[in-house]
């Protein structure tokens, strides 16, 4: 049985869980439609088979007793588009994962619509969230195998509708990386997720490190040439990420979508934090050829980086106005101690000396929830630069 129905000749939404089938004011539309043969061309499935492939529709009819009473049913016409529909757990498990990320952006205070549908009806976003500054993300849950030609059509239908698409999935057979904004999380089921478990993201979303230039690679990442012995930005996985926290923090702004192109020019799709990817992307300004830093997104939500013509050196000259920080101290179990500094918190004069703090594992900023190498005055992981704002916020605040 689809969870959608389209009567096409009536230009309307079936709903048949309820009595009325979401129609009050069309009294006995059931029995009007069971007191005649329903022919191909009128019923169609506006559920998976609409999703996996809106141009291929996939008619049905309707089976259940004329006078309203037992269960009512409406069935594919064709008996291989089963195959569109997963199985009950699998399918209790999307619907755990929309009821999920509709719940945790409800409560951040965003805009949610589940299972939205476009004006021309080429579209069914599983949520809508409707983020901070006009930004509108489209978040699709997908649990069961999907064709790349498939993904690729949605993701063009979302971005024509003005939608940034993000995409989630467990299943390591939906070939979604890089295609979109996207993150993968583990294998999981409808009752771990129900119950609010961690659902911690495995793929699609980056952190920096700042290292050596030659550490990490034969080649300097900003001139391509040999290392320059100089500190740079690298990407690596996040860790410790929520999918919740990636979920409110996508809407408000906190984690944005960084497109990059690889050696063929193919899209890279990351998620990374706004400070994160300020650091990134002012270190790879020099990069080949020269990259023109953008930090407001473009069509899709996603950052982009654009070519220009400009004389840097890997290093940086004078007449850039960047100054590479010195070398970092570096405690004697290895963790970097570097100072970057907030921008808020140098507005009002605010600066910790930290060298002598302890550091440790990386664990989750009690801040902003990154994982921080450093330990506050307390003895908590911090990132220094978010002890700074804070602190520069609660002075701005006692002195208004």
């Amino acid at each position: 049985m689809a969870e959608a129905v389209r009567h096409m000749r009536l230009g309307i939404d079936l709903n048949l869980s309820r009595a009325d089938l979401g129609h009050p004011d069309r009294p006995g539309l059931w029995q009007e439609l069971r007191s005649r043969t329903i022919h191909a061309g009128e019923l169609r499935c506006m559920g998976a088979c609409y999703r996996n492939d809106p141009d291929c529709p996939e008619w049905m009819y309707l089976k259940g007793n004329p006078d309203g009473t037992g269960l009512r049913q409406a069935v594919h016409l064709n008996k291989s588009a089963a195959k569109n529909h997963p199985d009950a757990v699998e399918s209790d498990k999307h619907k755990a994962l929309k009821d999920r990320v509709a719940t945790v952006s409800q409560r951040a205070g965003f805009s949610v619509e589940v299972e939205a549908r476009s004006s021309s009806g080429k579209r069914v976003t599983d949520v809508l969230v409707r983020g901070e500054g006009g930004l509108v993300l489209g978040h699709e849950l997908q649990v069961s195998k999907l064709s790349v030609p498939t993904i690729r059509k949605r993701i063009r239908i979302a971005r024509q509708d003005g939608v940034m698409p993000m995409w989630t999935t467990d299943n390591p057979a939906v070939q979604v990386e890089h295609r979109a904004p996207w993150a993968t999380i583990p294998p999981t089921n409808a009752g771990w997720v129900r119950t609010g478990n961690e659902l911690l993201v495995s793929g699609g979303a980056r952190s920096t490190e700042i290292e050596r230039c030659g550490r990490r690679g034969l080649y300097c990442p900003v001139s391509r040439g040999r290392p320059c012995g100089q500190l740079h930005v690298y990407l690596e996985a996040a860790r410790g990420l929520n999918l919740d926290d990636l979920v409110v923090g996508a809407a408000s702004g906190a984690w944005r979508s960084l497109e990059q192109a690889d050696s063929r020019g193919r899209a890279l799709y990351y998620w990374v934090t706004t400070d994160d990817m300020e650091r990134y992307l002012n270190d790879r300004a020099g990069r080949q050829p020269v990259t023109n830093i953008e930090l407001d997104p473009g069509p899709g939500g996603a950052v982009a980086m654009t070519p220009r013509e400009l004389d840097l050196n890997c290093n940086y000259g004078v007449d850039t106005g960047y100054r590479r920080p010195p070398a970092a101290p570096r405690d004697p179990r290895g963790a970097v101690v570097v100072d970057l500094g907030g921008s808020f918190a140098k507005k009002h004069g605010i600066a910790f000396d930290w060298s002598k703090h302890l550091t440790g594992d990386r664990l989750p900023c009690r801040i902003c929830g990154v994982g921080a190498f450093m330990r506050d005055d307390d003895g908590k992981p911090c990132h220094k630069v978010c002890a700074e704002d804070e602190a520069a916020e609660r002075a701005a605040r006692q002195g208004s």
